[in-house]
């Protein structure tokens, strides 16, 4: 003779709420961890900028106040030559001064900053100088070439960062991936519930 061990309905009800509060419990703390972290919202000059004027000094205005303890900031040119500069950090601003003008060409603002969370920031902000006035006074007064034949200036690198920190696997945010493996963790606990109750049937 068989004998049918009945799972008590206790379980069933404790494994149901055990689901839903991880569920809850996965969705809160992933989305909160999305969201915590600054991130640069703007500058000027924005990445890909083509200014007709040498900038005085560069600005990058993040979600959050910067740390001033743990920032790096280096400005190069096309050729990866470095540029002295200084920086000031007011709150969510931080002020980049380049200490000698800049003449026409590309350059790119290798920003570290570290947020008011302590979490770390990497921004590229590539930008390019075509000054006409500047061009017309560098050029030489017996110069017989064409300026269509000069070599065109190489094309501005374009930020490889700028893209990444809330959107870390395939453009998915944080949060909705924690809710899909909330969703999957209920659906395996419902499973098996199912399978004791149709094994005690």
């Amino acid at each position: 003779m068989t004998h049918v061990i009945h799972a008590p309905r206790t379980l069933t009800r404790l494994g149901l709420l055990f689901a839903a509060a991880l569920l809850c419990l996965m969705t809160v703390f992933g989305v909160s961890s999305a969201q915590a972290h600054d991130e640069l919202i703007s500058s000027t000059p924005a990445s890909g900028d083509v200014l007709k004027a040498a900038p005085k000094s560069l600005v990058l205005t993040f979600t959050g106040d910067i740390k001033k303890i743990g920032t790096i900031l280096e400005l190069t040119d096309e050729a990866g030559k470095s540029f002295d500069s200084t920086f000031a950090v007011a709150g969510r601003e931080v002020t980049v001064t380049p200490t000698t003008p800049l003449i026409n060409g590309s350059y790119v603002l290798d920003a570290r900053v570290v947020s008011s969370d302590g979490h770390p920031i990497n921004k590229e902000i590539a930008f390019e100088v075509k000054d006409p006035a500047a061009a017309a006074s560098s050029a030489p007064a017996t110069a017989s070439a064409p300026a269509a034949e000069q070599a065109p200036a190489a094309p501005a690198p374009q930020a490889s960062e700028d893209a990444a920190a809330t959107q870390p696997f395939a453009g998915m945010p944080a949060g909705l991936i924690w809710t899909i493996a909330g969703v999957a963790v209920i659906g395996m606990v419902l499973l098996v519930l199912l399978k004791v109750r149709r094994q005690n049937k």
